[in-house]
């Protein structure tokens, strides 16, 4: 494989590399991103560790016109990686079965940061899932972490069985006298335009309404206390299974 070592070229053709996160924990899954024109296969990617070091591989598409969009961006995942440096590069390999050179895109350093301490205000796990009661199919606890951020979204049914939609965006860690974990904040009721016509952002709208609760019994089981409306309740949850 002859590999075109110029990486300053491939950037001055608006092609760049950066991270999702940019400062990643042990609990993120991290990804590169590849912004540039033109596509890759994604059933191409191939990601090899030699220690500290992870080479990115993908064939580039030449039919796919999915690079016109001012900010397209592939992005390639590398896992969860352990605290400490590492150096990703991205090398594109042209269009099977054509002969032209790879490209050496760049490389870009990555520090992936300690994990907190044991009993502090942290997660020690990444708990980004859907939960849900088996006992009360229907409805689900969708809930999104990034480093020690959660976003929880509750898609549940009001009084009138139509659904209905609460998110907690931010909240505060917390742990009780027992030792457990909670994330608590406040609870928004979220509306928006109906699916069926022109989406019309001024129709979205967001009402605090709310605190909801977040406990954490081990990896899969959670407690979720909410009080909304003026309506206080509790809910089991797990992590979905399939």
């Amino acid at each position: 494989m002859g590999v075109c070592l110029a990486a300053i070229a491939g950037l001055a053709m608006g092609e760049g590399l950066s991270l999702s996160p940019p400062a990643p924990g042990p609990l993120d899954t991290v990804r590169l991103v590849y912004t540039h024109v033109g596509c890759t296969n994604p059933d191409s990617v191939r990601v090899a560790q030699q220690s500290n070091r992870i080479t990115v591989q993908a064939d580039r598409v030449a039919f796919v016109d999915c690079g016109t969009v001012a900010g397209y961006f592939d992005e390639y995942t590398l896992g969860r990686l352990p605290s400490g440096d590492y150096d990703v590069e991205l090398v594109v390999n042209p269009p099977p079965p054509t002969l032209g050179p790879s490209m050496l895109v760049g490389s870009v350093h990555l520090t992936v940061a300690p994990l907190p301490a044991t009993g502090s205000l942290h997660p020690h796990d990444d708990y980004t899932d859907i939960w849900w009661n088996p006992a009360e199919s229907g409805w689900s606890l969708s809930v999104k972490q990034s480093a020690e951020k959660l976003f929880l979204a509750w898609n549940t049914y009001d009084a009138s069985n139509r659904a209905t939609w609460f998110v907690l965006p931010a909240g505060a860690w917390s742990r009780d006298s027992a030792g457990v974990l909670h994330f608590s904040g406040a609870v928004y009721r979220v509306i928006g335009p109906g699916w069926q016509g022109a989406f019309d952002p001024a129709a979205v709208k967001a009402t605090a309404v709310g605190t909801a609760d977040f406990a954490l019994f081990g990896v899969r089981h959670a407690l979720f206390t909410y009080t909304i409306d003026g309506i206080s309740g509790s809910k089991p949850v797990e992590r979905l299974r399939f």
